[in-house]
């Protein structure tokens, strides 16, 4: 072999190892969201397409603000747009679970020292 086809192999098993790296990245990257979005559920999205974090938890009124179409060209595409507050007056997607906080369980007495039971 001469020093031309032994660079020819290098680079190619280089860009060949490179498109297997991306790959196995990518994989690692997809299975990890996948875990991700079952431990945490669904995402709370509204029937106006909003976020949970746009709606006041008191009164239940989307805070996003949508575009709006107000002009046309002769095609019947939009040109002009008017921002206005959504009109949605109440959350109606999933409720998330509450985080609930719990102090750790241990063998009893201070600082995890187990507790004598007396006897008498």
């Amino acid at each position: 072999m001469t020093g031309l086809e032994i660079a020819v192999v290098i680079i190619a098993s280089g860009y060949v190892a490179g498109g297997v790296w991306d790959r196995v990245k990518s994989t690692v990257h997809d299975r990890r969201s996948e875990r991700l979005r079952e431990i945490n559920g669904p995402e709370p999205i509204c029937g106006c397409r909003h976020h949970l974090a746009y709606h006041d938890p008191k009164e239940g009124r989307c805070y996003a603000e949508v575009k709006k179409p107000v002009e046309w060209d002769e095609d019947g595409d939009e040109i002009r747009f008017a921002h206005e507050q959504c009109p949605c007056r109440r959350y109606a997607g999933p409720e998330p679970l509450a985080t609930l906080y719990a102090p750790e369980v241990t063998g009893g007495g201070r600082h995890g020292e187990r507790l004598a039971l007396e006897s008498g």
